[in-house]
């Protein structure tokens, strides 16, 4: 053999064929297979500790209020003097929670420029008659967005976190709407610590809610409204009336709201607030009707099978779709005379 040869033969031999070629590119398909979802799943890991933080503060934020105030603040309209709740005779939507415990989230000077003797603007129309409180309606708050459900819609200054306030599709308790305004938040009275027979452990004070998608012609169930109102009484009435009401209403009605979260300015139940009439993640998809914005509002998150919940404590929990009606439904109430835990 000669000396050229022998140099042919070695370089063929460096070589890779085209059999070993293609299986290196399928080991490296099968490692990256095996490890987006665990890469995935760390990022998840990650937001989901993210948002459990942002409900920890909030809660800080509620109990340092309470000690200032002695009482936990508004969440919807009350006929009571600013700051407490909104002017008498006026037909403002309700300012929020969260507009009140600005000092308490470090945004002082925010919770400064708002106006709370003054609307925040009307029911039916999307211009502020007094522009000094359109600054901070407009204002995002990343403490108030979760991490996991990253969608800019239907505004970037929108709101995911929200206010328990019973089980019924009403803001308050009325002898048709006897399991409404029962949760951590009622309307026409601030409550206290002393407000919590059930206990403060045992009582959900605010879970997530994704966003609306913004757009009907995207909307989804899980984002999105129907309008609650297919018949008569569907909002003066109990939670399971109301969620029959919604079921039939997903058939007729939907989407007709996907602005639902669009800031954390209001609290009402298109944007801060929600019940517990059923379970995180329910199957019935959500209805209210436009006006006192009353209905059916569900705790859901983009979390892998259930929601964060702050509890009235300020103890964070993370609660699994899979928990029974009757418990949800338990720890949404704060006088029902049940200790979940």
């Amino acid at each position: 053999m000669s000396v050229n040869q022998i140099g042919n033969d070695h370089r063929r031999a460096a070589g890779f064929t085209l059999i070993e070629l293609l299986v290196v590119i399928s080991i490296i398909g099968l490692l990256i297979a095996l490890l987006l979802p665990a890469v995935q799943s760390s990022r998840e890991a990650a937001r989901r500790a993210q948002c459990q933080n942002n409900l920890k503060q909030i809660g800080l934020a509620l109990h340092n209020y309470h000690e200032a105030n002695q009482t936990f603040p508004l969440n919807w309209r009350g006929d009571l003097f600013a700051p407490f709740g909104v002017p008498r005779n006026t037909g403002a939507r309700p300012f929020s929670a969260f507009t009140r415990l600005l000092p308490y989230l470090d945004q002082q000077p925010l919770y400064a420029s708002i106006n709370f003797a003054v609307q925040t603007y009307p029911d039916n129309s999307l211009a502020f008659p007094f522009p000094s409180n359109q600054t901070a309606y407009e204002t995002r708050l990343n403490i108030v967005l979760c991490p996991s459900d990253g969608a800019a819609t239907p505004t970037p200054f929108g709101c995911n976190y929200r206010g328990n306030h019973g089980i019924g599709p009403m803001p308050g308790t009325t002898r048709e709407t006897y399991d409404s305004g029962v949760g951590f938040y009622t309307i026409f009275a601030v409550l206290s610590a002393a407000s919590f027979p059930d206990g403060m452990s045992h009582t959900v004070a605010y879970s997530e809610r994704l966003r609306g998608t913004g757009s009907k012609t995207s909307a989804t169930a899980e984002r999105d409204f129907s309008e609650i109102l297919v018949f008569s009484n569907c909002t003066v009435n109990s939670a399971d009336y109301a969620l029959g009401c919604a079921q039939l209403a997903a058939t007729r009605s939907f989407p007709a709201y996907t602005r639902g979260g669009f800031t954390w300015f209001i609290g009402d139940f298109e944007c801060a607030a929600y019940n517990h009439a059923q379970e995180p993640n329910g199957r019935i998809p959500d209805a209210i009707t436009k006006g006192p914005w009353d209905g059916i509002v569900t705790a859901r998150s983009l979390h892998p099978d259930g929601v964060n919940a702050l509890m009235a404590d300020g103890s964070v929990r993370f609660v699994k779709d899979s928990i029974a009606r009757p418990v949800w439904r338990g720890l949404g109430t704060r006088n029902g005379d049940e200790l979940v835990e």
